[in-house]
């Protein structure tokens, strides 16, 4: 029988590195973070409400974050399409549309991975980890009203970028 933990990391792991590798764009920084954050988790675990488990390990992965880039004074960007794409599956579609859905995403990824961090991490927590605005909101410390807005402008500026010039990424 397995332990709560456990059964909290099989729920939670994959999503807090898929989170921490949009922070990073580091695989091997990306599992540190998520290790941290388990390990960590082993101390709160009895006084942390179940439904808040997800949310307390992202925070604890950006926070650490932080705290690492603020250590390192510096930013060591590596783009987000050499460790994403090997993680999305399209094994539901021809071979001559893999290709075209490859090719899509490496744009996407690339005109992406150009925005700012935190337009970055935005559109990462609402398009691709489902988050609801009001959790975006609490994880980074905005307002409804200014995520929503920076949602807007992200997804306008992305989308001005691969009208302008899709063939640039």
């Amino acid at each position: 029988m397995k332990s709560e933990l456990a059964i909290l990391y099989e729920r939670y792991a994959k999503e807090c590195w898929l989170y921490s590798l949009s922070l990073t764009k580091d695989v091997t920084l990306a599992e540190d973070l998520v290790s941290d954050a388990f390990f960590k988790l082993l101390d709160a675990f009895a006084t942390l409400p179940e439904e808040r488990v997800k949310f307390w390990l992202l925070r604890v992965i950006k926070n650490h974050y932080i705290d690492i880039t603020r250590k390192k004074k510096r930013w060591h960007i590596i783009p987000l399409t050499k460790t994403t794409a090997q993680t999305i599956s399209d094994s539901d579609f021809s071979p001559l549309e893999q290709l075209l859905q490859t090719e899509e995403k490496k744009q996407l990824y690339h005109a992406l991975d150009t925005l700012p961090q935190d337009q970055q991490e935005l559109l990462y927590l609402f398009y691709f980890l489902d988050w609801p605005i009001k959790e975006i909101a609490a994880l980074t410390n905005l307002s409804l009203g200014q995520v929503k807005t920076r949602l807007y402008r992200s997804r306008k500026q992305l989308k001005e970028m691969l009208q302008d010039d899709p063939t640039k990424f």
